[in-house]
C-alpha cells in the first residue's frame, strides 16, 4: 500500500495506525495470491473485500480485515502445503496448525503484529494480523436433506468449540455445560480426529456438482452467503487499491448473498468481529503483556483505530 498516510474517505478518516494494518494485511494477500499461483489453486475475494473493490476499489474505509474464499478442494491442497509454503513471518493458521483454538477456515497470519480481540488477552493462540480465507461447500437444496445435515455438522462444532473454550470466560449456562462435556469427551477421543470428521462432513457433498455453494463450515445458513457455483469457474481480476485481486466471475450474485440488492449504498455497520487492538509493529506477545499492566490501553487504541 502505497500511501500510509491519514486520509478522509466517504467523510470517514482512516488513521495512519490503520493504514500501516491495512498494509500488512496487503501483504498477507499477496503472500496468498502467489502461493496459489504457483500451485494451481484458485482464490477470489469475499465478503466486505470484495464490496469494498467493487464500491471503493479498495478496503470499506471503516472496514479493518481482508476476506478470501477458495473451493474446498483448492483449500485441501492449501492446507497441505502450507507448511512449507508459508515462512517467518507468515503463519497459516488452522484448527491442524494451532489446536488452542477452533476455527473452521483458514487465516493467514503476520506473526510480528497484533490483531485482538477483548476477550482474547488471555489465549494461547497466535494473534497477529491476519486474512481469512473461508472454504467454499456445495449446498444441499433438499430441504429434509440439509436439516440431518446441518444437525450433524452443528452438534459436532459445539463439541469443538467447547473444548478450546475458557471456563473462566462468562458464559451461558448451556455453553458451560457443552464446554464441560467436551472437554470430557477430548480425554479420550483425538481432537484433531475428530475436526478431521468435521470436515469430511462437509466433503459428502461435492461442490463440482452442485448448483450453489456456501461457507457452511463457517455459518451454516439456509438463506444467507449462498451463491452460484458457476461464478467460481475462474477469476476476474479487478482493481483493489494500487493492486489487482480475483473476484468470481459474477461479483452481484457473491455480493446480494451478503448484503442484499442494495450493496452499493454505504452502510456504516460493524465488523462480525468486532473492534480489535490492532498494531502492525509489535508482536502481539509484546502487547498482551502490556496490556495485561495496562488494560485501558485497549479502549485507547480502539478509539485511535476507529474514528467514528
Amino acid at each position: 500500500m502505497r500511501n500510509l498516510e491519514t486520509e478522509v474517505r466517504n467523510g470517514y478518516t482512516i488513521p495512519h495506525e490503520m493504514k500501516q494494518v491495512w498494509s500488512v494485511q496487503m501483504d498477507l494477500a499477496k503472500a496468498l495470491i502467489d502461493v496459489c499461483r504457483r500451485n494451481g489453486l484458485m482464490c477470489w475475494m469475499d465478503s466486505g473485500t470484495l464490496l469494498g473493490a467493487v464500491r471503493h476499489q479498495g478496503f470499506i474505509p471503516w472496514d479493518d480485515d481482508i476476506d478470501f474464499v477458495m473451493l474446498r478442494k483448492d483449500y485441501d491442497k492449501l492446507v497441505k502445503i502450507a507448511d512449507k509454503e508459508f515462512q517467518h513471518p507468515y503463519f497459516f493458521q488452522n484448527t491442524y496448525s494451532d489446536q488452542n483454538l477452533y476455527l473452521g477456515h483458514g487465516t493467514l497470519r503476520h506473526v510480528e503484529s497484533t490483531a485482538l480481540c477483548d476477550y482474547e488477552l488471555n489465549r494461547k493462540y497466535c494473534r497477529g494480523i491476519d486474512i481469512d480465507i473461508f472454504v467454499l461447500d456445495g449446498f444441499i437444496e433438499n430441504p429434509v436433506l440439509r436439516f440431518f445435515h446441518r444437525t450433524a455438522t452443528m452438534i459436532v462444532k459445539k463439541s469443538l468449540r467447547g473444548y478450546v473454550a475458557d471456563l473462566n470466560d462468562k458464559m451461558k449456562f448451556d455453553k458451560r455445560l457443552i464446554a464441560w462435556a467436551s472437554k470430557g469427551l477430548y480425554r479420550f477421543v483425538s481432537y484433531k480426529k475428530a475436526f478431521a470428521f468435521y470436515e469430511q462432513l462437509f466433503r459428502m457433498v461435492d461442490a463440482d456438482k452442485s448448483e450453489r455453494v456456501s461457507v457452511l463450515a463457517y455459518r451454516y445458513s439456509s438463506h444467507r452467503r449462498i451463491r452460484k457455483r458457476s461464478s467460481y469457474n475462474e477469476q476476474v481480476w479487478i482493481p483493489f487499491e494500487n493492486v489487482v485481486y480475483p473476484a468470481p466471475s459474477d461479483t452481484h450474485d457473491a455480493l446480494v448473498c451478503y448484503f442484499g440488492d442494495d450493496y452499493m449504498t454505504p452502510l456504516h455497520l460493524p465488523t462480525a468481529h468486532g473492534r480489535r487492538y490492532l498494531d502492525a509493529t509489535r508482536p502481539y506477545q509484546e502487547v498482551v503483556e502490556e496490556l495485561k499492566q495496562h488494560p485501558e490501553q485497549f479502549a485507547e487504541r480502539i478509539k485511535l483505530l476507529y474514528t467514528d
